[in-house]
């Protein structure tokens, strides 16, 4: 599926608010359709990962003295980068809420998980775990950091896995596994999680344009008018 296609077809649900959706960029209708804070614009999947990152690194300084301890689930593509970047890092069994549980500590800012794992064999993680996952970061007050880079958006009965699941993250990062050009990633961020601004990520990049202008009608010819006819005489 290709992202930027998925950005332009974006379209608020029935009932929502709508603010001039026409006048909205495709960015900009993909933030209000996930009510997100924040969203932006990645060369690829892995910028936009280490943004996500970096973000959960910047909560760490304001709530856990500079910790960034991360936990993470295993089978996501990015484990690699996460340790790099992480202060201390976890890796835990793929479906196994109890696991999870126990990695979490006191230097932990985010848990990282890939809900649909796989490419040839697609491996869904469970409604229970998900939401499980989800209530274990409120209690704690830590972040939770979706990775929905496998080209899962739209497929799942909502734009996001999100949907599916009915659970809501601080981050998401969407990916582009579409053969077409231009890919490009994306990463949302709500709330406590928006620590910086996204497009002053390093990797972010600006959102296309390509949006035709509107005509304008101010040369328009007047339409003629009827004239009654006992006015003509």
């Amino acid at each position: 599926m290709n992202l930027v296609k998925l950005l332009r077809q974006a379209q608020t649900e029935a009932g929502d608010v709508l603010v001039a959706p026409a006048l909205l960029s495709p960015l900009q209708r993909l933030r209000q359709r996930t009510h997100s804070d924040q969203a932006g614009l990645f060369v690829d999947e892995q910028d936009a990962f280490t943004g996500a990152i970096t973000l959960a690194r910047k909560w760490g300084e304001r709530h856990r003295r500079g910790k960034c301890g991360v936990v993470v689930a295993s089978g996501g593509r990015f484990d690699v980068l996460i340790e790099s970047m992480a202060s201390h890092f976890s890796c835990v069994p793929f479906n196994d809420l109890v696991a999870i549980d126990a990695a979490v500590d006191s230097n932990t800012v985010a848990i990282v998980l890939e809900p649909i794992q796989g490419s040839a064999v697609v491996t869904p993680a469970s409604q229970a775990y998900v939401k499980g996952v989800e209530k274990l970061c409120r209690e704690l007050n830590i972040l939770l950091i979706l990775n929905e880079a496998r080209g899962t958006v739209g497929q799942h009965g909502g734009l996001l896995c999100e949907d599916a699941y009915e659970v809501s993250a601080d981050i998401v990062v969407l990916g582009d596994h579409s053969n077409r050009s231009p890919r490009s990633a994306a990463l949302l961020a709500r709330g406590h999680a928006c620590t910086a601004q996204i497009e002053q990520l390093p990797g972010c990049v600006p959102e296309p344009t390509s949006m035709r202008p509107s005509r304008t009608t101010s040369n328009a010819k007047p339409q003629r008018h009827a004239v009654p006819t006992g006015l003509m005489a």
